[in-house]
């Protein structure tokens, strides 16, 4: 049957894109380490303190604002529209799919534009952590996909 190797195609797809942004998150950790290792002290980028306390809480709300912008987005995306093909919808689910993947390792790489800008490492880990959080919580899941495809196209012939 053509249209279920076409959403398995799109599932798998989805699900490599999602490994390597969460194995992307991991090798920003390692890099991270290796250079806090070879630079010690890290060096800083901003001086000035009251700068990068700001700096902090602005990307600790933008962390969190990510957190809605990835189910507001998925809400949007995946909204029902009549007369769409199989073929459109997979499309669609497979482009929120990766936008929820940027989105998830969005965090991390607040965190990590912070440990240049600050030099103290603890934040990113911080960052990481939430984009790991989102990473699991908006994973593409197989029966998530069949039932969504299944509520919107079902078996015809029963």
């Amino acid at each position: 049957m053509e249209t279920s190797s076409d959403w398995k195609k799109s599932y798998r797809t989805a699900m490599f894109v999602h490994t390597a942004m969460v194995a992307l998150l991991f090798v920003y950790a390692i890099l991270l380490e290796i250079l806090k290792a070879s630079l010690h002290p890290m060096p800083r980028l901003l001086a000035v303190r009251t700068t990068v306390q700001a700096l902090r809480y602005l990307f600790y709300a933008a962390a969190i604002g990510a957190v809605l912008v990835v189910r507001l987005v998925n809400r949007r995306l995946l909204a029902a529209r009549p007369g769409e093909s199989l073929r459109e919808f997979l499309h669609r689910l497979l482009h929120a799919a990766v936008f929820t993947s940027i989105l998830c390792g969005a965090p991390a790489v607040l965190g990590l534009i912070l440990v240049f800008l600050e030099g103290a490492s603890l934040d990113f880990y911080y960052l990481v952590f939430v984009s790991l959080f989102l990473a699991f919580l908006y994973y593409p899941r197989r029966r998530t996909w069949a039932g969504m495809i299944g509520d919107r196209f079902p078996p015809q012939g029963d």
